[in-house]
């Protein structure tokens, strides 16, 4: 990795978001970069304030965000620059990361918000536009390094040229320990099918150690939790298919209720082609 974005609005949510990035940036001694969107006010918007004013609010929010640079540079000894837009957030990131090559954005997921349920609006619409590699940290984890790593796994969801790099070279780099997990939804599960993903995903990743989970379970969602739970994951890693399959993920309260508990941060990994 030689470019990380952390998407910041300057709230414990993103300062934590920001604790990751900057962790990943110095072990991998990555550029990181703090964008910020900035949504004026209700007044700014309807022009109730002078051109001056809106400059000069506009200029303390840059002033603001350099600051944060500089204290994030000092204290990781990292390269960190920032960027300030006036736009949506996804918007904003879907250029900055269109304009120059970026390995990793970290996003932050508010889990006292009733959005969280869904992973944040923000968050939610950054996955399913989803065009880079995007970390998303729970509020209230710490970053401790990445120990256990559980890759839920659907082989028919990758496409030929995603050969998994980030994943691999986050287990290399934390010499982690990588789990493949599949989710049987079926009752009478077809073994040759299991065999055969296994194989394909042995073939993949046959530069790093890794060991693999079955686990049977009608709901992909809770058979993901459980997967979590089981192995001790604190990394989850995923690799989206359409915007069905996160509507399947978070159907039913149960789900939702699962993932609020199981609190553990999410890589997800596109298919870019």
């Amino acid at each position: 990795m030689k470019t990380i974005v952390v998407a910041t609005d300057y709230s414990a949510t993103a300062n934590n978001a920001l604790q990751f990035g900057a962790n990943l940036a110095r072990t991998f001694n990555a550029e990181l970069v703090l964008l910020n969107v900035y949504h004026p006010s209700v007044h700014v918007s309807n022009s109730l304030v002078t051109p001056d004013a809106i400059d000069q609010i506009i200029r303390n929010n840059e002033n603001r965000l350099r600051e944060l640079a500089l204290v994030t540079a000092f204290q990781y000894q990292v390269q960190v620059s920032g960027v300030s837009k006036t736009a949506d957030t996804v918007e904003a990131l879907a250029e900055y990361v269109a304009s120059r090559p970026v390995d990793l954005v970290v996003m932050g997921m508010d889990s006292s918000l009733l959005e969280y349920k869904l992973f944040g609006n923000t968050t939610t619409a950054a996955i399913r536009s989803l065009k880079f590699p995007l970390l998303v940290v729970p509020n209230d984890i710490p970053f401790q390094g990445v120990k256990r790593i559980l890759y839920a796994c659907e082989y028919s969801y990758l496409s030929e040229d995603n050969h998994l790099e980030l994943l691999k070279e986050l287990t290399r780099k934390f010499e982690a320990k990588l789990q493949i997990l599949h989710v049987e939804t079926k009752k009478e599960p077809a073994l040759a099918a299991v065999g055969d993903q296994i194989l394909a995903v042995d073939m993949l990743l046959e530069d790093v150690d890794h060991t693999y989970s079955v686990i049977d379970n009608p709901s992909v969602g809770n058979g993901i939790m459980q997967g979590v739970k089981a192995w001790n994951a604190d990394l989850l890693v995923m690799v989206p298919h359409k915007a069905g399959f996160w509507e399947l993920f978070l159907k039913g309260s149960a789900t939702r209720e699962m993932a609020l508990r199981t609190r553990v941060p999410l890589l997800v990994l596109p298919n870019l082609h």
